[in-house]
Order: C-alpha cells, then structure tokens, then sequence
C-alpha cells in the first residue's frame, strides 16, 4: 500500500485568542490533532514533528499573542523536513 504524498493544509484563525487556553483549543478545534494532545506548547511541538511532516500551517491573525507559538513552531519546521508554517497578520 502506498503512503500518503498529499500535503495536508490548514489555516488556524487566531482572531479572538487572548490567552493559553483560547490558543490550545482553537488548535485542538481546528487541526486533527490526538485526542491525547496536552494542551501545551511543549505538546504541540510534539505533534508538529511526529505528524506534521506532509502540513502546510497558515495562522490568520496571530498577533503579539503568538510569540511563544511562532518560536514553537520554527523549531518543528527545523526538525522536521516538509512542515511549512506561515503567520499572516
């Protein structure tokens, strides 16, 4: 059987997140991650590099608040060959 050489693409939209806990559920809402993810920037990075090598990320309206996310994530694109993550706004 073969593997699957689809890139998966998702916008994630920020609007509205104020706090950790805005962030980690529009994430959880709006990317397939585990039901086991823990909510966490630590969490996320892992699911980033175990799943994320075939994603395509873009973060609509992040803002300020994202800092701590968008260091996440460019360390799992880092370690991860063929995840891309974008930030607009």
């Amino acid at each position: 059987m073969k593997g699957n050489t689809r890139t998966r693409r998702f916008t994630v939209d920020l609007a509205g997140v104020k706090d950790a806990a805005g962030l980690h559920a529009a994430l959880a809402g709006q990317l397939p991650l585990p039901e086991h993810y823990g909510h966490n920037l630590d969490a996320f990075h892992d699911v980033l590099t175990e799943f994320g090598a075939k994603w395509r990320i873009v973060f609509k309206n992040a803002g300020a608040a994202a800092a701590g996310l968008r260091a996440v994530c460019a360390d799992a694109m880092e370690e991860t060959p063929g995840l891309e993550v974008f930030f607009e706004g």
